[in-house]
């Protein structure tokens, strides 16, 4: 079993599987989400934000359709 988390650059929007161990979490950000504070995104070099376990389903949904067509998520 791994204990990775799926990480989120908030720059480009790749996803990155870190060990958990390697994660500093950022205390101060208060938007419903962890951000991490170390490291920083491989590709860009943006800020990473926590979206969950590895292999676990994510907190959020995809919606299907133009918002603002009123779609509704999943």
């Amino acid at each position: 079993m791994t204990d990775e988390l799926e990480c989120m650059c908030t720059e480009c929007g790749i996803s990155l599987y870190l060990p958990r161990d390697l994660i500093t979490l950022d205390a101060s950000a208060d938007i419903g989400a962890a951000m991490v504070r170390s490291p920083f995104c491989t590709e860009c070099g943006g800020k990473l934000r926590v979206i969950g376990k590895a292999g676990d389903e994510p907190f959020y949904r995809v919606q299907e359709g133009n918002p603002s067509d009123g779609a509704q998520a999943k």
